[in-house]
């Protein structure tokens, strides 16, 4: 391993232009001595070596890295915390990432009205451009800090620390999400236990919640502006939204209540479990959700009798408008970064679980291509609910509009199921038996994302491990029971629009971070290093060039949807500026900690900080190849392991 890697990776120290990056950081091994001997097949090679020491010579006599130590800019050293444990087997890792892929949003109206308004083709080509040029480039990134450092996502900021701040908006961000994010998990738990009765409840106008409007149509005049409402509109009216007649905004549903409840004990549970169990866990429900998903949709396709003929009508786009064109995009960038997990930073924390050796790359593309697969079958599905559903219902939104984003998912696939002429109770658990072990995963992690942030980062939290995390999950569970109330859950709606925003900005500036900050060579190197193979440098000149391109547009198109639906400026304000104010306060912090002039305090700032594997082999094996260099900090009661 050994004579590959350093074969290899010297070969990356000599490859393309050895500038770096604007900052002057130059390549990070020491070639001068004492380091891994390197050969020049030809003079070219000759050429580039000598470029590459005369760099590292100037890197050794700069004011900002003179002593090879972070210590001149007051930075504590990091320390590895040894109780946090791998995952059981490096598939873990992989199917955690996977089982977003089965999530509430994969199967909500955002995929339906984004065909409906784009037609298939548009809709799959701006979905596999974002994928390609959004979830792959950044996964990859997330994927190596993660495991290159083992760490959350505050400390793998340790590549740019003057960037940290970004990290500890992140965690303040994720905790936000997470006030609310086990709604997502409740509403499929109520439909999966419901399904369990004999005669479904939403087939049914016989149940206490129902009014006596209630109705079993399936048809309706299409020329009629009001329909009466169906038993499956009113069950949602009653145990999820609370919108009943006599209900006010302060209405709770019982329902919802016990079902956070019970989510956030199953939570707690789980998070006291070691990290090896919570992975075994992952993989086996993300087993079971691939075959429940399965099942559904081929019998959905069979039931339906689906064929190219059923899609034709929606296969070219409308392109009635600019807006619609621009919607649709929206919609696929959102499905796109269903990939990148909940909140932000869950691929940081579930690859710093993996071995170094973990082929990160391979399992990338692994995952965005499953969620590829997934997406589209999950599209297809959505297709037929929504047309059965307009065929027998109501048109959507003008017979059943319940103002949620949570309405079509919910509303379409229980009525569809309910038809089934063959056992609906079963395709019914399976299908939202799927929602909910995805969402109640996606809320996991998302646990697991904060608390790795927190104990990897502040060392005085790991010994009272039990006690935080006992703690955090005793206020989120009471700040979720606000979102059980009408007007909680009536505010669920603008939420995963500022929240992809968030996502893409956050996204450009990890990817400014390492591909230019931290520079594309070291980016390249470390990569080549963790994997023990070659990167190709187009893939490093595709992310750092056409990724931030595509981002930039990205944050174009979202602004104007922003400002097209009216979204609250409160909102936007208040999450935006958390991220910013966040991230520049804590760079004003660190430059003032440092000293010198202000060019010395800022490559003090952006120069790596205790960058190295936290294994003590493969630390040795770095330091060997990189030579001792400013990334590394030598500190006598470090962890060896």
């Amino acid at each position: 391993m050994k004579g590959i890697c350093g074969e290899q990776l010297n070969n990356c120290m000599l490859l393309g232009d050895c500038e770096n990056s604007e900052h002057g950081a130059g390549l990070s091994g020491d070639f001068t001595g004492g380091g891994v001997e390197m050969e020049s097949g030809n003079g070219m090679g000759g050429s580039l070596a000598s470029a590459a020491r005369r760099i590292r010579n100037r890197q050794v006599h700069s004011m900002a890295v003179r002593s090879g130590s972070a210590y001149d800019t007051l930075e504590r050293p990091y320390r590895h915390d040894k109780s946090r444990g791998r995952w059981a087997k490096s598939a873990d890792f992989y199917f955690a990432s996977c089982t977003h892929a089965f999530s509430s949003l994969i199967f909500s109206e955002l995929s339906t009205f984004g065909v409906l308004h784009g037609g298939w083709l548009l809709f799959i080509i701006a979905y596999l451009m974002g994928m390609f040029f959004y979830s792959l480039p950044i996964f990859l990134i997330q994927a190596f800090l993660g495991q290159f450092s083992s760490s959350g996502n505050i400390s793998a900021f340790r590549v740019a620390p003057i960037f940290k701040g970004i990290g500890y908006a992140i965690l303040m961000l994720n905790l936000g999400t997470l006030t609310y994010y086990s709604i997502g998990s409740v509403v499929p738990l109520i439909y999966t236990v419901n399904s369990l009765h004999k005669v479904i409840p939403w087939m049914s106008c016989n149940n206490t919640w129902n009014t006596k409007e209630c109705s079993l149509h399936d048809n309706y005049d299409v020329d009629d502006y009001t329909v009466a409402p169906h038993s499956t509109v009113e069950f949602f009216r009653s145990a999820i939204a609370s919108t009943e007649e006599g209900s006010g905004s302060l209405s709770i549903s019982w329902s919802m209540l016990i079902g956070v409840l019970a989510i956030w004990l199953l939570v707690l549970a789980m998070l006291l479990k070691p990290v090896a169990f919570i992975g075994k866990t992952l993989r086996c429900s993300c087993v079971l959700m691939f075959g429940s998903f399965l099942a559904v949709f081929l019998y959905a396709v069979i039931h339906k009798r689906v064929s190219f003929d059923t899609l034709e009508y929606y296969w070219m786009p409308q392109l009635d408008s600019f807006t619609s064109v621009m919607a649709t995009s929206r919609t696929a960038l959102l499905m796109a970064g269903v990939a990148l997990g909940p909140g932000w930073g869950s691929i940081i924390t579930l690859s710093s679980y993996n071995s170094f050796r973990s082929d990160a790359e391979r399992l990338s593309t692994w995952v965005c291509l499953t969620h590829i697969t997934i997406g589209l079958m999950g599209l297809l599905c959505c297709n037929v609910a929504h047309d059965h559903f307009e065929d027998h219902v109501g048109m959507m939104p003008l017979h059943v509009d319940e103002k949620h984003h949570m309405q079509f998912l919910y509303l379409c696939f229980s009525y569809l199921f309910g038809r089934f002429t063959t056992t609906p109770n079963l395709w019914a658990v399976l299908f939202f038996g799927m929602i909910f072990l995805s969402e109640i995963c996606a809320l996991i992690i998302q646990m697991m994302n904060v608390l790795t942030a927190l104990f990897d980062e502040f060392e005085t939290l790991r010994s009272r491990r039990t006690t935080v995390i006992c703690s955090l999950v005793l206020c989120l569970t009471a700040s979720s029971v606000y979102f059980c109330t009408q007007l909680g859950f009536s505010q669920l709606t603008q939420l995963p629009n500022l929240a992809v925003f968030s996502h893409v900005f956050i996204s450009g500036v990890l990817l400014l971070m390492t591909t230019w900050v931290y520079g594309r060579v070291r980016f390249q190197c470390d990569l080549q290093f963790m994997l023990g193979k070659t990167i190709s440098s187009f893939k490093i000149f595709f992310i750092r060039f056409a990724t931030p391109i595509f981002l930039g547009l990205c944050l174009f198109q979202l602004s104007f949807l922003l400002l097209r639906d009216k979204v609250d400026d409160v909102l936007i304000y208040v999450s935006q500026g958390l991220i910013l104010l966040t991230a520049i306060s804590y760079m004003v912090f660190k430059v003032s900690r440092t000293n010198g002039d202000w060019r010395q305090r800022l490559q003090q700032c952006l120069a790596p900080h205790d960058w190295h594997p936290v294994d003590a082999d493969n630390r040795r094996f770095y330091e060997e190849i990189m030579g001792i260099s400013e990334m590394l900090v030598i500190d006598a009661n470090a962890n060896t392991t």
